[in-house]
C-alpha cells in the first residue's frame, strides 16, 4: 500500500514541529519519511529538485531587503519555468473587519491590499485595476470566497482539478467568463501562505490557452518551496506597509522605503528618485509615521523582526 505522505505534508509538519520548539519531533519525522520513500522506492518531485529548490531560497536571501521588488519577481519567474506557467501575480491580503460585521461580508472581511504582475505587459493594467476593485466591492466570486473561508492555514488548489470550486459550474458564472475565459486563461494555481491572523500572502499562476492544466505534482513542488520561507513572505508584505503602516504607502513612499532599509543617507535617496534634498527629507518622515517610528533604527528593526 503507498503510503499517503507527500513533500508538502513533510514540509507543513516540519516546520509546524521546529515552530513548537519540538526537535525531536522534528527529528523523528524526517527519519520516517526518509524511510518510507526508500522502502518504496519513490523518486519525489522534491528529491528530484531539492538542489534547485535550495538554490532558489539561497538566490532569494542574497537579493536583499531593499530588492524585494526583484526578489518577488526572480520567486515568480522560476516557477513559472517549473510550472510552465505564463504569468503569475502577488497579492496581498488584509483582514479588515472582524465579528460579526464580517460574517455578513462577501469576503468574510478580507481584502486585497497590494498586487504585484511578474508579466505587466500580458495584463491590461485598466482591466486588472477593474479587477481588484471588482473583487473588493463587487463579485470576489466562488473561488476568492472558498479561500477566504480557510484564512489561516496554508493551502494549495487547481482551479481545473475542481480542487477549490467545481469547475463544471464554475465555468456558467458571470465571474468566470470575466477573470477567466475573456483574457483566455485556462487554468489557474493558488497558494496561501498566512503570515499573520489577519495578513496572507497570495500567488496566483495562470496557463493560457485551451485545456492547459498544473499537474498534481507541480503544485507540490511549488506549495513546497513556499511553504519554506516564511520570512520572504513577510518582507513582501513589509515593503508595502501591509498590517504594519498606518496607511498605504504611495509609490515614492515605497521606493524610500527600499533605500532607507539598504542604509541610504537622505541625499542618495534624492539622487536615486529623482529629487530635491527636502523632498527625500518630506518622503523619509512621512514613511516613518506609517510604520511608526522616529528613525531609520526603528525601521530597520521591523525587519530585523525586532520592533522598537
Amino acid at each position: 500500500m503507498k503510503p499517503n505522505i507527500t513533500p508538502v505534508t513533510f514540509t507543513i509538519y516540519s516546520n509546524y514541529f521546529n515552530d513548537l520548539g519540538l526537535s525531536q519531533c522534528h527529528s523523528d519525522l524526517t527519519r520516517v519519511y526518509r524511510q518510507v520513500v526508500q522502502k518504496v522506492g519513490e523518486e519525489t518531485l522534491w528529491n528530484e529538485n531539492s538542489e534547485s529548490i535550495y538554490k532558489l531560497w539561497d538566490e532569494l536571501s542574497d537579493f536583499g531587503v531593499g530588492a524585494i521588488d526583484d526578489a518577488l519577481n526572480h520567486c515568480l519567474s522560476r516557477l513559472c519555468q517549473w510550472l510552465d506557467a505564463d504569468n503569475a501575480f502577488w497579492i496581498g491580503a488584509v483582514r479588515v473587519m472582524q465579528g460579526k460585521q464580517a460574517h455578513k461580508d462577501a469576503m468574510l472581511g478580507w481584502r486585497a491590499s497590494s498586487l504585484q504582475l511578474l508579466d505587466s505587459e500580458k495584463i491590461d493594467r485598466a482591466r486588472q485595476k477593474e479587477s481588484i476593485r471588482r473583487l473588493n466591492a463587487v463579485d470576489p466570486g466562488d473561488t476568492t470566497r472558498a479561500l477566504v473561508v480557510q484564512a489561516g492555514c496554508f493551502r494549495a488548489y487547481r482551479l481545473r482539478a475542481s480542487e477549490l470550486v467545481d469547475f463544471t459550474s464554475f465555468q456558467k458564472t458571470d465571474h468566470y467568463d470575466y477573470y477567466y475565459r475573456e483574457i483566455g486563461i485556462s487554468d489557474r494555481l493558488w497558494i496561501v501562505f498566512p503570515v499573520g491572523d489577519d495578513i496572507e500572502c497570495y500567488y496566483c499562476f495562470d496557463k493560457y490557452g485551451v485545456h492547459r492544466r498544473f499537474s498534481q505534482s507541480g503544485m507540490e513542488l511549488a506549495a513546497g518551496v513556499m511553504r519554506g520561507i516564511k520570512w520572504f513572505h513577510r518582507q513582501i508584505l513589509l515593503s508595502h506597509g501591509i498590517g504594519i503602516a498606518g496607511a498605504p504607502l504611495t509609490p515614492s513612499e515605497r521606493r524610500t522605503l527600499q533605500s532607507l532599509v539598504t542604509g541610504a543617507s537622505r541625499k542618495e535617496i534624492a539622487c536615486q528618485l529623482g529629487v530635491t534634498p527636502g523632498t527625500a527629507h518630506q518622503y523619509c518622515l512621512s514613511v516613518y509615521r506609517k510604520f511608526g517610528v522616529s528613525s531609520k533604527a526603528g525601521l530597520l528593526a521591523l525587519w530585523l523582526n525586532h520592533p522598537n
